[in-house]
Parts: structure tokens; C-alpha cells; sequence
């Protein structure tokens, strides 16, 4: 009989096996042991690398203004003569039904979400963005924009302008969207080489097709900025200059006036940035946001689509004929979709932002190539802006600014957030964006974050 050697035959294989097994787990150990230690030993927060000093807002400081099991997104605020807030978002990544919620009490509650909105709002293609416009007469009128753009080949939206609506009562009311610039006003423009166009700067054209026909304008982020002109002796006019851009990262003027009936009136789109289009494609400029300073010199920061440089600024000081040479900004105002706003309480502009480093990778086993994950704002004086922006011997290298407040974290590390409304009353800021700013959430909702500088800034 042969039983015991079958015994000690059967249990070698085992033993190899149980060898194999506790090998395998070993080399699985080590591999994750040392996969752990490169990314401890590598990893990159993009607040690390700002330059000035970065303050965290106190979350008791920030309130929802909507939320839902739904994706929320890019919020803008506006505040009207009598105190309201406004708030208007999309229900959806960019393209949704505008929604808008308001606040008597400066954000501290908020109102149910209107109901009794234009038709028209129910299709919206883009973020709304949202204006008020003080005139010289004492009156205001609010205008809410959402661009027209093409998204996809698959999807039902195609390039068609703007639209834009009004409000002439503190936005009890608002106006069904009127269309600028889009198929309808395209189909009624004579063709590529018609007289018409005889002396027309090439910046000032229309967009023809290989057949010469005007293309409605590829509207992006509809007036990313809104800013009122002032006539040569520095008196405010009832004129505005908006901002857009399109998919070929050309940026374009759009002039807001109104006629004497108080019709409005865009004029027809210019390539503003025209003669530095080398490094407006290069860097894929774009969002751009237009503010005034005290000295009435325009600053111009913009987002860089292309993630190969930081964001870019130049400055106006001609209300917007001429720009200073694009300039690359340091990381402490590098991100995406500025929004700036005045407190004349302090002598202090805050710039909000989505932070965004482009060619960091978070750490070395990163197939991601940027930094993000924060919605900040930048705190400092407009004239630094401008000394930075003409200073040849300053260079994205140079600290800039008083400090950097974060407003929110997504809980997932990721970039989606940070587009927002900005206003400030008395000292008093108010700013509202979208993003994951909380454990657990799982769809973006609008988030509000209310404070005076002198309570969050170190004296």
C-alpha cells in the first residue's frame, strides 16, 4: 500500500501554494508600501505654492442657498438700488433652466425659487450672468445675459449669439430673451465681399463660412464682464462693454446702449485683443473680467483654457481702445473666472476665482496635470494690479497681493467650482458659488459666504 506517500504527494502542492500565496501578498504589501511612500513624499496642495499668506473662511461663515439631489452650477448675484439680492444659476452644468432665488436681509435667508419666470428662461444654453445698470437719471434696469453656443455634434444646441433679458422693476419682472446676434440676424447679412464690408478693420468683420455667409457668433460665457465706459472727461455715460469669447478663443467688445425709447442696442462684436492674437490663441484667453479702478485705468484678468501658462492680465487706460501686452499672473491669482469687487470701506478689491495650477500633478502618480479643488478669493489693492500688469521687471514669480481667503473645498479634490456672483454693501461682502463643498455631497449645490474683511483679515 501506498497510502502515505500519497498523503506527503498531495500535501506539496499545498505548501507550494500557500508559498505562491504568501509571496504574492508580500509583493502586494511592499508595492503598496511603496506606492504610499511616493505619494506621501510627492504630493502638492495648490495653497502651498500661492506666495502670500492664504486664510481658510470659518465654514459658520457660509449658508446653502439651494441644494438639491441635482447638479447645481455657476451661480451670479446681483444687488438692486432698493437692497435686493439676486441670485440666478443653471440647473445643470452650464446649459439648464435658469433658476433664480432672492434675499431681502443680504443673504442671511433666502426665498424659494421664483416660479413666475419667462418661458424662455426654461431653455437656457449657458450660465446666466447677471448686471445692474445704474443709468445717469437715477433709474436702474437689471439685464440677465446666457449665451447661445454650439456644444456638441450630438446635441441639439448650435452657435446663436446671446440672449439677453430685462427687469425696469428691481426684477419683479423680467423680459422674455431677445436674441443678438445669432441665425436669424446672420441670415439677414449680405455675404463676404459685398460693398458694405469696404473698410471695415479686419477685427471688426463678421465670421463668414467657405461660402461667405455670416456665421452667427459662437457665444461663450455671454458677458464674462460688464463694464460702464466713461466719455473723455471722465463722466460715467449709459454705455457698458461686454465680453465674450467663442470657440476659436477669439475674445470680443460687445457696446450696450439704448435709444431714446430705451431700446437696447448691442454693437456689432469686435476682436478686441485683435493685435496680441498670438498670445490670446496660445494661451486659449478666455472669461475674461473687466474692472475699473479709481484711477480709471480697466484691469483685465482672464482664464487660460490652454493650461500652459497662468491666467493673464493687462490693463486700459483709454476705457478699452488699447490694452497693455498680455502678461502671465502668479499662482495667487491663476484659476479660472474671475470676478472682482470694490469695498470702499476698506480701500480692498477681492478677486473670486476657481484656483486652478496648470502642470502640477497632485503627485507623481497623477495622470492629472493641475492643481484645484479650491474657490478662493484674492485680497489687495487695484493699484497693485496695475503696477504688476506695466512693471516689466515683475514676473509671475513676484509675490502679489495681501492675501488669499479660501471660501470652499470640494470634498473630492476636483475643479468644478468656484465660478460666482460677487457683490459687497457697506464693507460687507456677499459671494455665492457652486461646488462639493461639504463631506458626502454628491452633486455641486450653490453655496453662500458673507463676511466683512476687517473680521476675516489678520490686523
Amino acid at each position: 500500500m501506498h497510502t502515505g506517500n500519497t498523503a506527503q504527494t498531495s500535501r506539496r502542492p499545498r505548501k507550494k501554494i500557500l508559498i505562491a500565496v504568501v509571496g504574492v501578498a508580500i509583493l502586494i504589501v511592499i508595492t503598496g508600501l511603496t506606492l504610499l511612500s511616493v505619494w506621501l513624499a510627492t504630493r502638492k496642495d495648490a495653497l502651498d505654492l500661492i506666495g502670500i499668506p492664504v486664510i481658510e473662511i470659518d465654514e459658520s461663515r457660509t449658508s446653502v442657498v439651494d441644494k438639491t439631489d441635482d447638479y447645481l452650477g455657476h451661480p451670479d448675484l446681483v444687488l438692486t438700488q432698493e437692497g435686493k439680492l439676486i441670485a440666478a444659476y443653471p440647473a445643470g452644468h452650464g446649459k439648464g433652466e435658469i433658476l433664480i432665488k432672492e434675499s431681502d436681509d443680504l443673504g442671511e435667508t433666502w426665498s424659494a425659487r421664483r416660479s413666475d419666470l419667462p418661458r424662455s428662461f426654461a431653455d437656457s444654453q449657458e450660465t446666466p450672468t447677471l448686471y445692474a445698470l445704474d443709468f445717469n437719471d437715477g433709474s436702474q434696469k437689471l439685464l440677465l445675459v446666457s449665451g447661445c453656443p454650439s456644444w456638441n455634434d450630438d446635441d441639439e444646441y448650435y452657435a446663436d449669439g446671446f440672449n439677453f433679458s430685462l427687469s425696469s422693476d428691481g426684477g419683479k419682472t423680467w423680459s422674455e430673451f431677445t436674441n443678438a446676434y445669432g441665425a436669424e440676424w446672420a441670415s439677414s447679412m449680405p455675404k463676404q465681399g459685398d460693398a458694405s464690408y469696404i473698410g471695415v478693420d479686419d477685427a471688426s468683420l463678421p465670421n463668414f463660412d467657405t461660402d461667405g455667409s455670416v456665421l452667427p457668433y459662437d457665444v461663450i460665457v455671454a458677458m464674462s464682464s460688464l463694464t460702464r465706459l466713461k466719455d473723455e472727461n471722465g463722466n460715467y455715460l449709459d454705455k457698458w462693454m461686454g465680453t465674450f469669447h467663442d470657440y476659436d478663443f477669439f475674445n470680443y467688445t460687445s457696446i450696450l446702449s439704448f435709444d431714446e425709447n430705451g431700446t437696447p442696442i448691442w454693437s456689432a462684436p469686435r476682436k478686441f485683443l485683435y493685435d496680441q492674437r498670438e498670445t490670446e490663441l496660445a494661451s486659449n484667453l478666455c472669461e475674461l473680467e473687466i474692472f475699473r479702478t479709481s484711477d480709471d485705468d480697466l484691469i483685465l484678468l482672464g482664464r487660460s483654457n490652454s493650461r500652459t501658462c497662468n491666467s493673464m492680465i493687462s490693463v486700459s487706460s483709454d476705457e478699452g481702445k488699447t490694452w497693455s501686452k498680455l502678461k502671465e499672473l502668479p499662482y495667487s491669482l491663476t484659476g479660472d473666472r474671475h470676478k472682482a469687487e470694490y469695498d470702499a470701506v476698506s480701500g480692498k478689491m477681492i478677486v473670486s476665482f476657481r484656483l486652478y495650477l496648470p502642470s502640477i500633478k497632485p503627485h507623481a502618480l497623477s495622470a492629472q496635470n493641475g492643481l484645484g479643488g479650491y474657490w478662493v478669493a484674492w485680497v489687495g489693492e487695484p493699484s497693485d494690479l496695475v503696477d504688476y500688469a506695466l512693471d516689466a521687471n515683475k514676473d509671475k514669480s513676484s509675490a502679489l497681493g495681501d492675501a488669499m481667503l479660501v471660501l470652499g473645498k470640494t470634498n473630492d479634490g476636483a475643479s468644478d467650482c468656484g465660478y460666482s456672483g460677487t457683490v459687497c454693501k457697506d464693507g460687507t461682502f456677499v459671494l455665492a458659488s457652486y461646488g462639493k463643498f461639504r463631506p458626502g455631497v454628491s452633486e455641486p449645490y450653490i453655496m453662500q459666504v458673507k463676511f466683512k474683511l476687517a473680521d476675516v483679515m489678520p490686523s
